[in-house]
């Protein structure tokens, strides 16, 4: 079930609407923090065990042929591999996995703000559609983007009912960004061999590694540029520790795997892995600021 759902991942993505919330309120209630954080994991880990479900036949055809070479640790394999694919576990309890947690996002959701509720169920939507197009084409990265942002922005509404649209617009376009430059892309980059014999449609399948890597790093300069001028914008709640901590974990999961890309397409996996650990990583610079206010 860990390995379904991307359990690692699922966590680490639970700072995405965290860090929404602490721009929408600067005094969030514990109470209703530790309800969103529940919420949010529960969202995480139904949606990544659909995108394992949705796969499962071409991830099946891609354990029967072929398994990527072992180029390092990869955080989104983290307990097994593609577990459904692999029969490790059977559709039947995958759906009820998916279903209860489904069901316990859309329960607290409601409970927060109903608009969480329709921001889960576009995210799940857009999951299913990316996983269909995996095979029609390559573009289907800018629906991650959306998807990310997306599920991402349900933290800001959680707590706020009302948009404030410089900083909630700023935080949309730095979570499409980080996405597609940091985690898509260059999840992509690593599955190239499997990709190409599985006739799967993504960037460095159909324009060559060094177009992705330069892809890859633009988004991930945009994403890099959206945080720091939200931070300014958010001067008044975090001020220079907020900023200066934001610039600081940029440098290293957004600047150094965008380098890392650009020297070397192989090093795809280790500049995933320092991407994925973005958002956690300005939370906690969030947290200190508040903290130190």
């Amino acid at each position: 079930m860990y390995g379904l759902s991307r359990g690692t991942q699922a966590v680490l993505s639970i700072a995405q609407p965290l860090v929404a919330a602490l721009l929408a309120d600067g005094s969030p209630s514990p109470g209703r923090l530790a309800l969103a954080t529940v919420g949010g994991l529960a969202g995480f880990l139904a949606v990544f065990a659909t995108n394992d479900l949705m796969d499962a036949g071409v991830d099946g055809r891609r354990f029967a042929t072929h398994l990527r070479a072992d180029t390092g640790p990869d955080i989104d394999s983290a307990g097994a591999r593609h577990p459904l694919a692999q029969g490790l576990l059977t559709r039947r309890l995958a759906l009820g996995w998916i279903a209860g947690l489904s069901v316990l996002a859309l329960v607290i959701g409601a409970l927060l703000n109903p608009v969480c509720v329709l921001l889960f169920l576009l995210a799940a939507l857009l999951e299913v559609v990316y996983c269909r197009l995996a095979t029609v084409t390559p573009y289907k990265f800018l629906l991650s983007g959306v998807m990310v942002a997306v599920g991402a922005s349900a933290g800001w509404f959680a707590f706020r009912t009302s948009v404030d649209p410089l900083p909630l617009g700023l935080f949309v376009l730095w979570m499409f960004a980080w996405e597609i430059g940091g985690r898509n892309i260059p999840n992509d980059l690593a599955d190239v061999a499997e990709d190409v014999r599985l006739g799967i449609r993504t960037v460095p399948v159909v324009y060559g590694a060094r177009p992705a890597v330069w892809l890859a790093g633009g988004f991930l300069l945009v994403a890099f540029a959206a945080s720091g001028v939200l931070m300014v914008v958010a001067w008044p709640v975090f001020g220079v520790v907020g900023l200066v901590g934001t610039l600081a974990v940029g440098v290293l999961t957004l600047l150094r795997p965008a380098l890392l890309l650009v020297r070397d397409p192989g090093a795809a996996l280790p500049a995933f892995n320092l991407a994925t650990f973005h958002p956690v990583g300005v939370l906690a610079a969030l947290v200190a600021a508040l903290l130190l206010r």
